[in-house]
């Protein structure tokens, strides 16, 4: 077969490398080519290959020497391609970007005449700070030109693409990332984060910057840039050594630029930086690039600075290596930490790295697999009106509920509370794939608060103060977190709309409030005041005996895979039967031991296999027969090889909600045994092909198995029950109910507003610093990370100073309002009260320096500095001034007085 690959720059050439060396690729002929003008981009390219490609030709579409205007060649690119694939009679297409300008006119030359395979080259998943219904970066658009298929790096891309637009149905794979996905460094780095050696404090770091061309790609005015850049280098040259890489596509213009910057050294921009050349840096700043994965490589912290004006933002990830801020003094303080510490920060909270970057070993082989399968898609059908443009459908009462539900909008704003986020237990599964399909449809701003990393409600409530909805993921956090009762019953009493996502059953209740009783019984007082959402009606009737009002059932979903292989039909000679779950008693290790025992004992010729990893929750007298076969944990892609070569899932669990394994079990195609009181009963019941056991003996599951293996699956059946578990329909659901009322909630009640009043000024702030008003003075916007670095108070007086004598007012009054939710030290409460009185904020600055002269101190310098800081305040401070000025001579009286005394 013969493939072309269309290549647009250096990094182009290291992916095609990767996929030439796929097993199985020298049995095709690769064809690669490119389209510049100028030749820059071709020089790049040439040198690139000749270095990676074993002499492999790249070919040019133009001549250097075409004198051709720049539209003119974008023109031209289109047809001089298809002419190439017809005269070199090309098979496939592979491109890694159909959204720039010339990947874009390749894609739509050739997606009608031969299968056009996109493959991501890059970091897609970046988040808005502001969201509008204009048109967005690129980066959204990514595979909408209708390719034949597209292989994605992780979840939160396939998702994307899956769930962009209602009519969005991209052909797309998860193949993982072309030399990430395959590097065990990377791998061992995401999970298993190597700490760096002990560096003494106070040793000047060695910093690099990696600038992006934010100008070039207009997602920053160039001016702004420029302003930000200069403004970090010259706070970061406070800790040490700065040197900057520019982008390798930087124009001209801007590196003439870097070279005035003073105190910085400007590295070449053509110079890849990978792993081995960052690992001699202590700390790497960037704005939003697919650096973090050499970063990781290199064990090096980064800084993910995000300056207000720009709207396209990295996602924050949860790992101990990364940090994102949202200004210049921020930046500086995660600096200046790691200068006097040695420990860097990261975040405390985010989304799982593999939400992004899904790990396999045989990416460049499954690139290639998809490849040789895709075959043109066929054109859409023209859309046609609307049914209900034609004639009314449905009944009156059908229609009235339709014109309902189409006013229902997702919400814009939603923080998924939790511990922890990772597609590993069933608990977070479900709530991921649902924000990523909610992410698809629309920029809704989504935040992963992990409660575990919090320990104050303070600082979970500002994180939270202009959210619309809040979910609770599981009631776990509420019996774990010393704070979510406290936080759940804070938001509820505010009139928040708070929901809790409930995956618990009686067994686990029963368990909780034997071993957590003070908080189970919080929890319990909490639940009327807040939505529950059930995963099974069972677990909906459990609550409304606990006095929940109204649950809603919205049931769950597991993440859609590209290729599902189904189980046989007919069992085979030696049935096979299988369980999936971590092994512990509640999933009924016991029962299912015993049933392999007693097939065994009847002579049946059953094989019995359980994957899952082993818990400690598994009692002295459990057993664990023989005649099983432990598997122990596999990866997501093992299990459903497994499930495949199976005949039963055999659901074993005395207690489970809505187990996950079955609706994956049932998407397989796979007959299905369970318990009748867990939740899978109540959507299976009836099914052929699915049996259920009402005793919990081994005896009554054994006949339920053999009643499974004489039944055959009913096809439709199955599927309306995989739609009934799939993305699109959970979706719906969720954002439905999450859109419905709370238990005391009034429609349209208006959110409280902070008045401006006595002399507040308008930039909305609240009296402890925070931003109120939907804009602050330095421009951050409602929706910002404004966040305080976890260290000791005397680390962060520091941080104070600095920020007061550099006159960043906005980063003195974040870092001096943590100070003093800790402590409250004279100086600060000074220094913060002569700020406040700078921007005539009248009545917080009083507060301020009434606490001053409560907390006491040198009497004389303190009451010194009141009056100083009341002569700002106007008719208001006068009498605090007299008052601090008789203050004032009344305490160098008495010291004085005590000092002759003592000198008697």
């Amino acid at each position: 077969m013969r493939i072309a690959v269309f290549i647009e720059n250096r990094n182009g050439v290291g992916l095609t490398a990767r996929i030439l060396s796929a097993p199985g690729a020298r049995e095709h002929t690769f064809l690669l080519v490119t389209a510049d003008l100028d030749g820059d981009v071709g020089r790049w390219i040439g040198e690139e290959a000749s270095a990676r490609l074993d002499g492999t030709p790249v070919r040019n579409l133009f001549r250097e020497e075409e004198t051709l205007a720049h539209a003119q060649f974008l023109e031209e690119t289109g047809p001089r391609m298809s002419e190439f694939a017809r005269a070199e009679s090309v098979d496939r297409l592979i491109l890694f970007n159909d959204q720039s300008q010339r990947g874009s006119r390749v894609a739509q030359a050739l997606s009608d005449t031969l299968p056009v395979v996109l493959v991501q080259d890059g970091h897609l998943d970046f988040h808005y700070k502001r969201l509008s219904p204009g048109r967005r970066d690129q980066n959204w658009y990514y595979g909408s030109s209708d390719a034949a298929a597209v292989c994605v790096w992780g979840p939160a891309t396939a998702h994307h693409l899956l769930f962009r637009t209602a009519d969005a149905d991209p052909v797309v794979h998860i193949t993982g990332a072309l030399g990430h996905s395959d590097d065990p460094d990377l791998l061992r780095a995401a999970h298993h984060p190597a700490p760096r050696p002990a560096r003494p404090s106070r040793e000047p770091l060695r910093i690099i910057v990696l600038d992006q061309p934010l100008g070039d790609q207009r997602k920053l005015a160039a001016g702004e840039h420029r302003e930000y850049l200069r403004a970090a280098c010259e706070s970061l040259t406070e800790f040490g050594e700065v040197a900057i890489k520019p982008h390798p596509s930087t124009l001209s213009g801007h590196l003439n630029w870097l070279g005035t910057l003073p105190g910085v050294t400007v590295l070449d921009e053509s110079a890849l930086v990978d792993a081995a050349g960052l690992d001699s840096y202590d700390l790497a700043v960037t704005f939003f690039s697919t650096t973090y994965l050499q970063t990781l490589r290199a064990g090096v912290p980064l800084v993910l600075f995000s300056p207000p004006p720009l709207n396209i933002v990295f996602p924050a990830v949860n790992h101990a290596l990364l940090r994102n801020v949202g200004s210049v003094g921020e930046l500086t303080d995660v600096a200046g930490q790691l200068h006097r510490t040695g420990k860097f920060t990261g975040n405390n909270t985010g989304e799982p790295l593999t939400h992004f970057l899904t790990f396999h070993d045989d990416v460049a082989e499954r690139i290639l697999a998809v490849t040789l399968e895709a075959k043109v898609r066929e054109p859409r059908a023209a859309p046609g009106p609307a049914p209900d443009a034609l004639t009314p459908t449905g009944t009156r009462a059908e229609r009235a509920l339709r014109a309902v539900r189409e006013r229902q909008t997702p919400p814009r704003s939603l923080a998924v509370l939790g511990l922890g986020f990772g597609y590993v237990t069933g608990v977070a599964i479900p709530v991921l794939t649902y924000t990523q399909a909610l992410l698809g449809h629309s920029p809704v701003d989504i935040r992963y608060i992990d409660l575990s990393a919090y320990h104050r409600t303070e600082d979970v409530l500002d994180a939270l103060r202009d959210v619309d909805v809040v979910l609770v993921n599981s009631l776990a956090p509420l019996w774990r977190s010393a704070i979510g009762n406290e936080l759940v019953g804070e938001l509820a009493s505010a009139g928040r709309k708070v929901f809790l996502y409930a995956h618990e059953t009686e067994h686990v209740m029963a368990y909780e409030a034997e071993h957590h009783t003070l908080r189970h019984k919080e929890m319990l007082r909490l639940l009327p005041r807040t939505g529950v959402l059930c995963v099974s009606s069972a677990q909906a009737d459990m609550f409304r005996a606990l006095g929940v009002t109204d649950p809603v059932v919205v049931y769950n979903t597991v993440p859609q895979d590209a290729h599902r292989v189904r189980a046989r039909v007919a069992p085979g000679e030696r049935p096979r039967i299988v369980m999936v779950g971590s092994m512990q008693d509640r999933k009924g290790l016991d029962i299912f031991s015993r049933v392999a025992e007693l097939a065994s004992a009847e002579g049946l010729s059953w094989r019995f296999a359980w994957i899952g990893h082993r818990t400690p929750r598994i009692a002295s007298s459990t057993l664990l027969s023989d005649r099983v076969t432990w598997m122990g944990s596999l990866s997501r892609a093992g299990v459903r090889e497994e499930l495949a070569a199976s005949d039963v899932f055999f659901l074993s669990s005395v207690d489970d909600p809505m187990p996950l394994s079955v609706v994956e079990a049932v998407q397989q195609r796979l007959r299905v045994v369970t318990y009748r009181r867990v939740g899978s009963h109540e959507v299976l019941d009836g099914v052929s092909g699915y049996r259920s056991f009402s005793d919990y003996t081994p005896r009554a599951a054994l006949e339920a198995l053999r009643a499974a293996l004489g039944e055959r699956v009913a096809e439709d059946d199955y599927r309306e029950v995989e739609e009934l578990f799939g993305i699109p329909a959970f979706t719906a659901r969720m954002t439905a109910a999450l859109g419905l009322p709370g238990p005391d909630d009034v429609p349209d009640r208006p959110r409280p507003a902070t008045p401006v009043k006595d002399g507040d000024p308008a930039d909305g702030h609240t009296p402890d610093g925070r931003p109120g008003g939907s804009d602050t003075a330095d421009g951050h916007g409602a929706g910002e990370l404004r966040a305080v670095v976890p260290q000791q108070v005397r680390h962060l007086n520091e941080d104070f100073k600095r920020h007061v004598g550099k006159g960043n007012i906005e980063d003195a009054l974040r870092v001096g309002t943590e100070i003093l939710r800790r402590r409250q030290p004279v100086d600060v409460l000074i220094g913060m009260a002569e700020l406040r009185a700078a921007r005539g904020q009248t009545k917080e600055a009083c507060q301020l320096l009434a606490a001053a002269a409560i907390v006491g101190g040198d009497r004389g310098r303190v009451w010194a500095e009141i009056s100083r800081v009341a002569a700002l305040l106007g008719a208001r401070g006068r009498a605090i001034r007299q008052l601090a000025r008789k203050e004032s001579v009344r305490a160098q009286v008495t010291h004085h007085s005590a000092r002759l005394r003592k000198g008697d």
